[in-house]
């Protein structure tokens, strides 16, 4: 499959860093859904916006790919929870652009990854979409592993915000329906409450992303017995040459198993 694999994790025990490539720049893919989301909960916190302010997707938001809203009638709203729901737990393209737009757009986002989060080398350069004009550029967000891990560690720490917007994102986090990477071989149940089992000794926190040649997930996995604690992680790819769409996809395999072995490492 060839390509290029970045790294970056950090155990909450031991404070014990592994890093590979983290600070070589990647195209983020989805990825980027989770600091987009996480602005948006950071404009709620400081009631600049409201939780239940319902939005109308427009023609402008609406996009393929994943998610559902593209495939129904233009014109419905949904509340900001709900959006941004949809863009953490389904990917939804059409909801990540709503909130993109209800939040301010990219520089918005951009600045406070900057200046507050710490992720310098993290930029959105526009919308989602697919059909791109010579002046566009070719992904929607680029950066590094090392950015998004610390993003997500100051998530698990309930540092990246107020301890309430934290708890917001890694309940947001949780709901992630994609298994293909980060959780693939680690011991988890996300529906263990439902259906009434023992709850496995780990949660996963996470938002994948892939785009042509980029498998990409980054996330929190904590440790829910004795000894407790968190590995915050971020998996890169790019460059992968394996054309297929499935789990079977070997930037898929390459990020899966990175992630087994830093969780056995770290936690």
């Amino acid at each position: 499959g060839g390509g290029i694999l970045g790294v970056c994790a950090v155990g909450s025990a031991s404070g014990e860093t592994v890093s590979y490539n983290a600070g070589t720049v990647f195209p983020t893919a989805s990825v980027i859904k989770a600091a987009i989301v996480a602005e948006m909960w950071a404009q709620i916190g400081e009631g600049t916006l409201a939780p239940d302010m319902s939005v109308t997707s427009g023609a402008d938001d609406r996009v393929a790919g994943s998610g559902v809203l593209a495939d129904l009638e233009p014109g419905h709203s949904f509340t900001l929870a709900e959006l941004s729901r949809l863009a953490i737990s389904v990917s939804d393209n059409t909801a990540s652009n709503a909130v993109l737009r209800a939040v301010g757009g990219p520089g918005v986002v951009n600045r406070r990854m900057r200046e507050t989060w710490g992720m310098t080398d993290t930029v959105i350069h526009r919308p989602i979409r697919f059909h791109l004009t010579p002046d566009d550029p070719s992904h929607t967000a680029t950066g590094t592993p090392a950015d998004m891990c610390r993003f997500m560690h100051a998530v698990a720490t309930g540092t990246l915000h107020s301890p309430a917007v934290c708890e917001r994102m890694m309940a947001l986090l949780a709901m992630c329906d994609d298994t293909a990477m980060l959780p693939r071989y680690l011991e988890v149940n996300a529906f263990a409450d439902d259906l009434d089992t023992t709850s496995p000794p780990f949660t996963v926190h996470h938002k994948p992303g892939a785009v042509t040649g980029v498998r990409n997930d980054a996330g929190v996995v904590r440790r829910t017995v004795a000894p407790f604690g968190h590995v915050a992680l971020a998996v890169y790819t790019k460059g992968v040459a394996d054309p297929r769409w499935t789990v079977a996809n070997r930037g898929c395999e390459a990020v899966a198993k990175v992630a087994e072995l830093l969780v056995e490492r770290l936690l």
